[in-house]
Protein backbone atom coordinates (compact mmCIF):
# COMPACT_ATOMS: atom_id res chain seq x y z
CA UNK A 1 0.00 0.00 0.00
CA UNK A 2 2.61 2.49 1.17
CA UNK A 3 4.46 1.95 -2.01
CA UNK A 4 1.45 2.30 -4.47
CA UNK A 5 1.12 5.67 -2.82
CA UNK A 6 2.39 8.69 -4.95
CA UNK A 7 5.56 10.79 -3.29
CA UNK A 8 2.76 13.72 -4.45
CA UNK A 9 -0.07 11.93 -2.28
CA UNK A 10 2.05 11.46 0.91
CA UNK A 11 3.47 15.10 0.85
CA UNK A 12 -0.57 16.41 0.20
CA UNK A 13 -1.05 14.75 3.18
CA UNK A 14 1.47 15.84 5.09
CA UNK A 15 0.81 19.74 4.09
CA UNK A 16 -2.98 19.59 4.11
CA UNK A 17 -3.31 21.01 7.34
CA UNK A 18 -1.23 23.79 6.44
CA UNK A 19 -2.23 25.04 3.98
CA UNK A 20 -5.88 24.96 5.67
CA UNK A 21 -4.32 27.18 8.52
CA UNK A 22 -2.64 29.79 5.80
CA UNK A 23 -6.17 29.40 4.16
CA UNK A 24 -8.22 30.71 7.53
CA UNK A 25 -5.42 33.00 8.52
CA UNK A 26 -5.90 34.74 5.25
CA UNK A 27 -9.88 34.83 4.93
CA UNK A 28 -9.99 36.10 9.16
CA UNK A 29 -7.25 38.59 8.11
CA UNK A 30 -9.35 39.97 5.32
CA UNK A 31 -12.78 40.02 7.55
CA UNK A 32 -10.70 41.58 10.42
CA UNK A 33 -9.65 44.43 8.21
CA UNK A 34 -13.07 45.00 6.59
CA UNK A 35 -14.01 45.38 10.11
CA UNK A 36 -11.32 48.03 10.49
CA UNK A 37 -11.78 49.62 7.56
CA UNK A 38 -15.71 50.01 8.57
CA UNK A 39 -14.65 51.73 11.63
CA UNK A 40 -12.62 53.87 10.32
CA UNK A 41 -15.08 55.23 8.02
CA UNK A 42 -17.59 55.70 10.40
CA UNK A 43 -14.85 58.00 12.71
CA UNK A 44 -14.64 60.00 9.48
CA UNK A 45 -17.85 60.11 9.17
CA UNK A 46 -18.15 61.15 12.87
CA UNK A 47 -15.48 63.62 11.69
CA UNK A 48 -17.62 64.96 9.01
CA UNK A 49 -20.43 65.20 11.37
CA UNK A 50 -18.38 67.45 13.99
CA UNK A 51 -16.57 69.08 11.32
CA UNK A 52 -19.88 70.14 9.12
CA UNK A 53 -22.03 70.87 12.38
CA UNK A 54 -19.26 73.18 13.39
CA UNK A 55 -19.17 74.98 9.57
CA UNK A 56 -23.08 75.36 10.69
CA UNK A 57 -22.63 76.84 14.20
CA UNK A 58 -19.85 78.86 12.69
CA UNK A 59 -22.58 80.26 9.68
CA UNK A 60 -25.59 80.29 12.46
CA UNK A 61 -22.90 82.44 14.66
CA UNK A 62 -20.96 85.32 11.53
CA UNK A 63 -24.68 85.30 9.16
CA UNK A 64 -27.26 84.55 11.29
CA UNK A 65 -28.63 82.13 8.72
CA UNK A 66 -27.09 78.84 7.11
CA UNK A 67 -25.67 79.17 3.58
CA UNK A 68 -25.99 76.33 1.59
CA UNK A 69 -23.40 77.13 -1.49
CA UNK A 70 -20.95 77.17 1.89
CA UNK A 71 -22.26 73.98 2.90
CA UNK A 72 -22.14 72.30 -0.71
CA UNK A 73 -18.54 73.25 -0.70
CA UNK A 74 -17.93 70.47 1.81
CA UNK A 75 -18.80 68.01 -0.73
CA UNK A 76 -15.73 67.64 -2.67
CA UNK A 77 -13.90 66.43 0.32
CA UNK A 78 -11.72 63.55 0.40
CA UNK A 79 -13.99 60.27 -0.18
CA UNK A 80 -17.35 62.35 0.55
CA UNK A 81 -19.80 61.80 -2.26
CA UNK A 82 -22.63 63.48 -0.75
CA UNK A 83 -23.68 65.51 2.26
CA UNK A 84 -27.45 66.36 3.17
CA UNK A 85 -29.06 68.44 6.13
CA UNK A 86 -32.04 67.24 7.68
CA UNK A 87 -34.63 68.93 10.43
CA UNK A 88 -37.87 69.82 11.39
CA UNK A 89 -38.75 73.27 11.54
CA UNK A 90 -40.27 72.52 15.05
CA UNK A 91 -37.48 70.31 16.26
CA UNK A 92 -35.04 73.36 15.61
CA UNK A 93 -36.70 74.72 18.55
CA UNK A 94 -35.68 78.69 17.34
CA UNK A 95 -36.26 80.89 19.71
CA UNK A 96 -38.94 83.47 19.17
CA UNK A 97 -36.71 86.21 17.67
CA UNK A 98 -36.21 83.72 14.84
CA UNK A 99 -39.83 83.15 14.36
CA UNK A 100 -40.89 86.75 13.40
CA UNK A 101 -38.73 86.33 9.92
CA UNK A 102 -41.36 84.71 7.49
CA UNK A 103 -38.66 84.48 4.59
CA UNK A 104 -36.32 82.83 6.90
CA UNK A 105 -39.45 80.31 7.74
CA UNK A 106 -40.35 79.58 4.33
CA UNK A 107 -36.66 78.88 3.50
CA UNK A 108 -36.39 76.38 6.74
CA UNK A 109 -40.14 74.42 5.54
CA UNK A 110 -38.90 74.34 2.08
CA UNK A 111 -35.75 72.46 3.25
CA UNK A 112 -37.63 70.49 5.63
CA UNK A 113 -39.87 69.16 2.90
CA UNK A 114 -36.29 67.22 1.30
CA UNK A 115 -36.02 65.21 4.07
CA UNK A 116 -39.01 62.79 2.95
CA UNK A 117 -36.51 60.31 1.31
CA UNK A 118 -35.77 59.23 4.94
CA UNK A 119 -36.06 55.91 5.77
CA UNK A 120 -37.84 54.96 9.39
CA UNK A 121 -34.51 53.39 10.23
CA UNK A 122 -33.04 56.81 9.57
CA UNK A 123 -35.86 59.28 10.81
CA UNK A 124 -35.44 57.36 14.31
CA UNK A 125 -31.63 59.07 14.68
CA UNK A 126 -33.81 62.50 15.45
CA UNK A 127 -35.48 60.10 18.56
CA UNK A 128 -32.90 58.11 19.65
CA UNK A 129 -29.69 60.56 18.96
CA UNK A 130 -27.96 57.47 17.83
CA UNK A 131 -26.01 57.52 14.59
CA UNK A 132 -27.07 54.79 11.86
CA UNK A 133 -25.07 53.68 9.29
CA UNK A 134 -25.04 50.91 6.60
CA UNK A 135 -22.83 49.75 3.96
CA UNK A 136 -23.80 50.04 0.33
CA UNK A 137 -21.47 48.17 -2.16
CA UNK A 138 -18.73 50.39 -1.85
CA UNK A 139 -20.52 53.72 -0.37
CA UNK A 140 -20.88 53.71 3.92
CA UNK A 141 -24.06 55.47 4.08
CA UNK A 142 -24.61 56.83 7.88
CA UNK A 143 -27.00 59.07 9.46
CA UNK A 144 -25.13 61.14 12.24
CA UNK A 145 -27.22 63.66 14.78
CA UNK A 146 -26.33 67.24 15.02
CA UNK A 147 -27.22 67.72 19.07
CA UNK A 148 -27.40 70.82 21.14
CA UNK A 149 -24.02 72.57 22.25
CA UNK A 150 -23.71 76.01 24.51
CA UNK A 151 -23.18 78.16 21.42
CA UNK A 152 -26.64 76.47 19.45
CA UNK A 153 -28.46 77.78 22.86
CA UNK A 154 -27.84 81.05 21.96
CA UNK A 155 -30.07 80.58 19.26
CA UNK A 156 -32.12 77.32 19.97
CA UNK A 157 -34.41 76.94 22.94
CA UNK A 158 -33.49 73.61 23.51
CA UNK A 159 -31.44 71.91 26.07
CA UNK A 160 -27.67 70.94 25.96
CA UNK A 161 -27.22 67.09 24.16
CA UNK A 162 -31.00 67.09 22.04
CA UNK A 163 -31.03 66.25 18.34
CA UNK A 164 -31.80 69.62 16.30
CA UNK A 165 -31.26 67.40 12.94
CA UNK A 166 -29.12 65.02 11.30
CA UNK A 167 -26.38 65.11 8.54
CA UNK A 168 -26.43 62.41 5.97
CA UNK A 169 -23.24 61.35 4.87
CA UNK A 170 -22.01 59.27 2.13
CA UNK A 171 -18.43 58.28 1.89
CA UNK A 172 -17.01 56.27 -0.45
CA UNK A 173 -15.13 52.77 0.56
CA UNK A 174 -13.71 52.34 -2.62
CA UNK A 175 -10.23 53.69 -1.80
CA UNK A 176 -9.99 51.88 1.71
CA UNK A 177 -11.59 48.66 -0.17
CA UNK A 178 -8.74 48.60 -2.42
CA UNK A 179 -6.29 48.81 0.10
CA UNK A 180 -7.86 46.50 1.90
CA UNK A 181 -8.05 43.90 -1.79
CA UNK A 182 -4.07 44.81 -2.35
CA UNK A 183 -3.20 43.79 1.36
CA UNK A 184 -5.04 40.96 0.73
CA UNK A 185 -4.10 39.99 -2.61
CA UNK A 186 -0.51 40.41 -1.21
CA UNK A 187 -1.30 38.00 1.70
CA UNK A 188 -2.35 35.46 -0.57
CA UNK A 189 0.90 35.49 -2.94
CA UNK A 190 3.22 35.62 0.35
CA UNK A 191 1.56 32.51 1.80
CA UNK A 192 1.53 30.48 -1.72
CA UNK A 193 5.27 31.76 -1.35
CA UNK A 194 6.11 30.33 1.82
CA UNK A 195 3.49 27.56 1.28
CA UNK A 196 5.40 26.37 -1.94
CA UNK A 197 8.94 26.87 0.06
CA UNK A 198 7.30 24.95 2.54
CA UNK A 199 6.32 21.82 -0.17
CA UNK A 200 9.89 22.24 -1.92
CA UNK A 201 11.72 21.81 1.95
CA UNK A 202 9.37 18.54 2.59
CA UNK A 203 9.95 17.40 -0.66
CA UNK A 204 13.88 17.33 0.43
CA UNK A 205 13.29 16.40 3.85
CA UNK A 206 11.47 13.62 2.79
CA UNK A 207 13.89 12.68 0.21
CA UNK A 208 16.70 12.35 2.75
CA UNK A 209 15.02 11.29 5.54
CA UNK A 210 12.18 8.92 4.93
CA UNK A 211 11.71 7.93 0.91
CA UNK A 212 15.79 6.77 0.96
CA UNK A 213 15.21 4.51 3.86
CA UNK A 214 12.02 3.67 2.99
CA UNK A 215 13.38 2.37 -0.55
CA UNK A 216 16.04 0.67 1.55
CA UNK A 217 13.83 -1.51 3.43
CA UNK A 218 11.09 -2.19 0.81
CA UNK A 219 14.46 -3.58 -1.46
CA UNK A 220 15.13 -5.59 1.93
CA UNK A 221 11.65 -7.15 1.88
CA UNK A 222 11.86 -8.17 -1.66
CA UNK A 223 15.10 -9.79 -0.87
CA UNK A 224 13.47 -12.00 2.13
CA UNK A 225 10.49 -12.36 -0.13
CA UNK A 226 13.13 -14.41 -2.61
CA UNK A 227 14.29 -16.80 0.47
CA UNK A 228 17.32 -15.04 0.50
CA UNK A 229 18.16 -14.59 4.71
CA UNK A 230 21.75 -14.22 4.41
CA UNK A 231 21.49 -10.75 3.27
CA UNK A 232 21.49 -7.90 6.35
CA UNK A 233 19.49 -5.00 5.99
CA UNK A 234 21.30 -2.02 5.13
CA UNK A 235 22.77 -0.24 8.33
CA UNK A 236 20.74 2.70 9.83
CA UNK A 237 21.65 4.00 13.25
CA UNK A 238 18.83 6.59 13.75
CA UNK A 239 17.09 6.42 16.84
CA UNK A 240 13.42 7.73 14.80
CA UNK A 241 10.57 5.46 14.55
CA UNK A 242 12.32 4.05 11.15
CA UNK A 243 15.64 3.16 12.67
CA UNK A 244 13.89 1.11 15.15
CA UNK A 245 11.73 -0.28 11.81
CA UNK A 246 14.84 -1.48 10.23
CA UNK A 247 16.34 -3.29 13.56
CA UNK A 248 12.90 -5.27 13.68
CA UNK A 249 13.24 -5.94 10.61
CA UNK A 250 17.03 -7.34 11.01
CA UNK A 251 16.21 -8.90 13.60
CA UNK A 252 12.92 -10.71 12.39
CA UNK A 253 15.38 -11.37 9.30
CA UNK A 254 17.61 -13.69 12.02
CA UNK A 255 14.73 -15.30 13.87
CA UNK A 256 13.35 -16.33 10.89
CA UNK A 257 16.94 -17.55 9.80
CA UNK A 258 17.59 -19.30 12.82
CA UNK A 259 14.36 -20.67 12.14
CA UNK A 260 14.34 -22.47 8.88
CA UNK A 261 18.10 -23.76 9.32
CA UNK A 262 15.89 -25.30 12.39
CA UNK A 263 13.24 -26.50 10.28
CA UNK A 264 15.40 -27.66 7.39
CA UNK A 265 17.64 -29.54 9.93
CA UNK A 266 14.37 -31.22 11.31
CA UNK A 267 12.69 -31.90 7.91
CA UNK A 268 16.11 -33.20 6.81
CA UNK A 269 16.18 -35.71 9.85
CA UNK A 270 12.24 -36.19 9.06
CA UNK A 271 12.71 -37.52 5.19
CA UNK A 272 16.15 -39.75 6.21
CA UNK A 273 13.68 -41.92 8.58
CA UNK A 274 10.89 -41.95 6.10
CA UNK A 275 13.54 -42.96 3.58
CA UNK A 276 14.80 -45.66 5.93
CA UNK A 277 10.77 -46.74 6.84
CA UNK A 278 10.43 -46.71 3.33
CA UNK A 279 13.52 -49.04 2.32
CA UNK A 280 12.32 -51.46 5.04
CA UNK A 281 9.20 -51.40 3.88
CA UNK A 282 9.86 -51.70 0.17
CA UNK A 283 12.43 -54.15 1.10
CA UNK A 284 9.82 -56.84 3.08
CA UNK A 285 8.25 -58.08 -0.13
CA UNK A 286 11.53 -59.89 -1.80
CA UNK A 287 12.84 -60.84 1.17
CA UNK A 288 9.97 -62.61 2.53
CA UNK A 289 10.14 -64.40 -1.49
CA UNK A 290 14.29 -64.99 -0.62
CA UNK A 291 13.58 -66.42 2.76
CA UNK A 292 10.65 -68.79 1.69
CA UNK A 293 13.06 -70.22 -1.74
CA UNK A 294 15.32 -70.60 1.11
CA UNK A 295 13.16 -72.66 3.47
CA UNK A 296 11.88 -74.80 0.39
CA UNK A 297 15.38 -75.49 -0.37
CA UNK A 298 16.37 -76.78 3.09
CA UNK A 299 13.24 -78.91 2.99
CA UNK A 300 13.50 -80.36 -0.14
CA UNK A 301 17.19 -81.39 -0.47
CA UNK A 302 17.71 -83.68 -3.08
CA UNK A 303 14.82 -82.36 -5.46
CA UNK A 304 14.81 -82.03 -9.15
CA UNK A 305 16.96 -79.92 -10.46
CA UNK A 306 14.62 -78.20 -12.16
CA UNK A 307 13.17 -77.28 -9.33
CA UNK A 308 16.07 -76.19 -7.25
CA UNK A 309 16.76 -73.85 -10.30
CA UNK A 310 13.24 -72.38 -10.16
CA UNK A 311 14.48 -71.19 -6.10
CA UNK A 312 17.38 -70.21 -7.23
CA UNK A 313 15.65 -67.99 -9.75
CA UNK A 314 13.35 -66.06 -7.25
CA UNK A 315 16.05 -65.70 -4.96
CA UNK A 316 18.66 -63.97 -7.66
CA UNK A 317 15.22 -61.98 -8.82
CA UNK A 318 14.70 -61.13 -5.47
CA UNK A 319 17.89 -59.72 -4.91
CA UNK A 320 17.94 -57.82 -8.00
CA UNK A 321 14.24 -56.22 -7.36
CA UNK A 322 16.11 -55.21 -3.79
CA UNK A 323 18.96 -53.05 -5.85
CA UNK A 324 16.73 -51.91 -8.18
CA UNK A 325 14.47 -50.33 -5.86
CA UNK A 326 17.45 -49.07 -3.53
CA UNK A 327 18.61 -47.33 -6.67
CA UNK A 328 15.14 -46.04 -7.31
CA UNK A 329 15.14 -44.59 -3.76
CA UNK A 330 18.47 -42.93 -4.45
CA UNK A 331 17.22 -41.53 -7.56
CA UNK A 332 13.93 -40.28 -6.37
CA UNK A 333 15.41 -38.38 -2.96
CA UNK A 334 17.53 -36.44 -5.97
CA UNK A 335 15.00 -36.11 -8.49
CA UNK A 336 16.49 -38.39 -11.12
CA UNK A 337 15.29 -41.34 -12.81
CA UNK A 338 16.72 -43.09 -15.87
CA UNK A 339 15.17 -45.55 -17.85
CA UNK A 340 16.19 -48.67 -19.83
CA UNK A 341 13.60 -49.38 -22.20
CA UNK A 342 13.55 -52.57 -24.50
CA UNK A 343 11.46 -54.85 -26.49
CA UNK A 344 9.70 -57.83 -24.49
CA UNK A 345 7.51 -60.10 -24.40
CA UNK A 346 4.40 -59.32 -22.32
CA UNK A 347 3.80 -63.01 -21.52
CA UNK A 348 7.34 -63.08 -20.15
CA UNK A 349 6.74 -60.43 -17.78
CA UNK A 350 3.48 -61.03 -16.41
CA UNK A 351 4.82 -64.22 -15.77
CA UNK A 352 7.74 -63.15 -13.82
CA UNK A 353 5.60 -60.78 -12.22
CA UNK A 354 3.12 -63.23 -11.05
CA UNK A 355 5.93 -65.27 -9.39
CA UNK A 356 6.99 -62.54 -7.50
CA UNK A 357 4.08 -61.69 -5.68
CA UNK A 358 2.09 -64.64 -5.39
CA UNK A 359 3.59 -66.58 -2.47
CA UNK A 360 3.84 -63.21 -0.72
CA UNK A 361 -0.12 -62.76 -1.26
CA UNK A 362 -0.92 -66.21 -0.54
CA UNK A 363 0.45 -66.17 2.73
CA UNK A 364 -1.60 -62.89 3.39
CA UNK A 365 -5.23 -65.32 2.51
CA UNK A 366 -5.08 -62.98 -0.59
CA UNK A 367 -5.85 -64.75 -4.00
CA UNK A 368 -4.02 -63.44 -6.86
CA UNK A 369 -6.07 -63.48 -10.80
CA UNK A 370 -3.55 -62.74 -13.63
CA UNK A 371 -5.47 -62.30 -16.96
CA UNK A 372 -3.29 -61.23 -20.20
CA UNK A 373 -5.51 -60.43 -22.85
CA UNK A 374 -2.47 -59.47 -24.95
CA UNK A 375 0.70 -61.76 -25.93
CA UNK A 376 2.79 -59.82 -28.22
CA UNK A 377 5.86 -58.01 -27.63
CA UNK A 378 6.18 -54.29 -26.13
CA UNK A 379 8.78 -51.22 -25.81
CA UNK A 380 9.45 -50.60 -21.91
CA UNK A 381 11.36 -50.98 -19.02
CA UNK A 382 10.75 -54.11 -17.64
CA UNK A 383 12.48 -53.15 -14.15
CA UNK A 384 11.04 -50.17 -13.49
CA UNK A 385 7.45 -51.25 -14.84
CA UNK A 386 7.89 -54.40 -12.40
CA UNK A 387 8.50 -51.69 -9.67
CA UNK A 388 5.42 -49.45 -10.78
CA UNK A 389 3.04 -52.39 -10.42
CA UNK A 390 4.65 -54.05 -7.28
CA UNK A 391 3.79 -51.15 -5.57
CA UNK A 392 0.13 -51.37 -6.78
CA UNK A 393 -0.28 -54.92 -5.55
CA UNK A 394 1.67 -53.96 -2.17
CA UNK A 395 -0.84 -51.46 -1.39
CA UNK A 396 -3.89 -53.12 -2.09
CA UNK A 397 -2.11 -56.45 0.13
CA UNK A 398 -2.44 -53.91 2.61
CA UNK A 399 -5.64 -52.39 2.50
CA UNK A 400 -6.68 -56.08 3.08
CA UNK A 401 -5.41 -57.12 6.10
CA UNK A 402 -8.14 -59.62 6.25
CA UNK A 403 -7.36 -61.37 2.82
CA UNK A 404 -9.32 -60.54 -0.38
CA UNK A 405 -8.69 -60.58 -3.84
CA UNK A 406 -6.40 -58.54 -6.46
CA UNK A 407 -6.97 -59.34 -10.30
CA UNK A 408 -3.89 -58.03 -12.47
CA UNK A 409 -5.26 -57.72 -16.18
CA UNK A 410 -3.31 -56.94 -19.31
CA UNK A 411 -5.05 -55.80 -22.16
CA UNK A 412 -3.54 -53.48 -25.15
CA UNK A 413 -6.08 -50.91 -26.72
CA UNK A 414 -4.76 -49.06 -30.02
CA UNK A 415 -1.27 -47.81 -29.89
CA UNK A 416 -1.20 -48.38 -25.65
CA UNK A 417 -0.62 -51.28 -23.07
CA UNK A 418 -2.72 -51.35 -20.44
CA UNK A 419 -1.83 -52.79 -17.16
CA UNK A 420 -5.24 -52.65 -14.65
CA UNK A 421 -4.78 -53.94 -10.76
CA UNK A 422 -8.12 -54.09 -8.67
CA UNK A 423 -8.41 -54.97 -4.96
CA UNK A 424 -11.73 -55.79 -3.31
CA UNK A 425 -9.97 -53.68 -0.46
CA UNK A 426 -11.11 -50.50 1.59
CA UNK A 427 -10.98 -48.00 -0.49
CA UNK A 428 -8.77 -45.00 -1.00
CA UNK A 429 -9.90 -42.24 1.55
CA UNK A 430 -11.22 -39.25 0.19
CA UNK A 431 -9.28 -36.71 1.76
CA UNK A 432 -6.35 -38.14 0.00
CA UNK A 433 -7.42 -38.41 -3.51
CA UNK A 434 -6.14 -35.64 -4.84
CA UNK A 435 -2.88 -35.47 -3.17
CA UNK A 436 -2.05 -39.31 -3.02
CA UNK A 437 0.53 -39.04 -5.89
CA UNK A 438 2.71 -36.90 -3.69
CA UNK A 439 5.84 -38.21 -1.41
CA UNK A 440 5.04 -39.34 2.18
CA UNK A 441 1.08 -38.75 1.57
CA UNK A 442 -0.64 -41.99 3.13
CA UNK A 443 -3.81 -43.30 4.97
CA UNK A 444 -5.59 -46.79 6.18
CA UNK A 445 -2.33 -48.32 5.64
CA UNK A 446 0.05 -49.77 8.65
CA UNK A 447 3.52 -48.88 8.46
CA UNK A 448 3.20 -47.08 4.76
CA UNK A 449 5.06 -44.16 3.95
CA UNK A 450 3.95 -42.89 1.06
CA UNK A 451 6.46 -43.23 -1.63
CA UNK A 452 4.94 -45.93 -3.07
CA UNK A 453 2.56 -44.45 -5.36
CA UNK A 454 4.90 -41.17 -5.96
CA UNK A 455 7.18 -43.44 -7.25
CA UNK A 456 4.83 -45.11 -9.84
CA UNK A 457 3.04 -41.85 -10.71
CA UNK A 458 6.71 -41.13 -11.63
CA UNK A 459 7.81 -44.14 -13.61
CA UNK A 460 4.73 -43.85 -16.09
CA UNK A 461 5.37 -40.42 -16.70
CA UNK A 462 8.78 -40.89 -17.78
CA UNK A 463 7.11 -43.78 -20.13
CA UNK A 464 4.67 -41.38 -21.83
CA UNK A 465 2.07 -42.40 -20.35
CA UNK A 466 -0.75 -42.29 -17.96
CA UNK A 467 -2.69 -43.14 -14.33
CA UNK A 468 -5.65 -43.39 -13.30
CA UNK A 469 -7.99 -44.69 -10.06
CA UNK A 470 -11.48 -45.78 -9.45
CA UNK A 471 -12.17 -46.31 -5.46
CA UNK A 472 -15.33 -47.04 -3.39
CA UNK A 473 -14.83 -46.95 0.43
CA UNK A 474 -15.59 -50.70 1.29
CA UNK A 475 -15.88 -51.98 -2.04
CA UNK A 476 -12.01 -51.74 -3.50
CA UNK A 477 -9.87 -49.79 -5.74
CA UNK A 478 -8.86 -49.95 -9.58
CA UNK A 479 -5.78 -48.65 -10.86
CA UNK A 480 -5.15 -48.09 -14.61
CA UNK A 481 -1.52 -47.67 -16.27
CA UNK A 482 -1.82 -47.12 -19.69
CA UNK A 483 1.72 -46.22 -21.57
CA UNK A 484 2.14 -45.98 -25.53
CA UNK A 485 3.92 -49.05 -27.07
CA UNK A 486 4.87 -47.94 -30.21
Amino acid sequence: MFRNLTLAAKLLVTIIPLIIAIIIITVLDDHYQKEDMLAEAQMSAENYADMIGGSLVGMMISQGKIDHTDLDQLTPLRDIRRVHIHFTVNGLRLRDTFLTDRERLDRLRLHEAENSHLTRGERAVFVTGKPFQEQKATIFHTIIPLKTTAQCQSCHDAPRGEVLGVVELDISLQRIESAVHRNYMRSVAIALFFTGIAIIISILVYRKLVAKRMKNLIQAAHILGTGNLDQPVEADQSNDEIGELRSAFDKMRIQLKSAQEKNIHSERLSIIGQMASSIVHDFKTPMSSINLAIESLEQEKGSIPQRTKQWYRIIRDSIHQMVTMAQELMDFSRGETSLNKINLSVDEFTQMLSESVSKNLSQSKIRFGLHTNYHGNAYFDPDRMHRAINNLITNAQEAMPGGGKIDFTVTKHDHSLIFEVADTGSGIPGEIRDTMYNAFVTAGKKGGTGLGLAITKRIVDQHGGSIEVESERGKGTTFTIKIPID
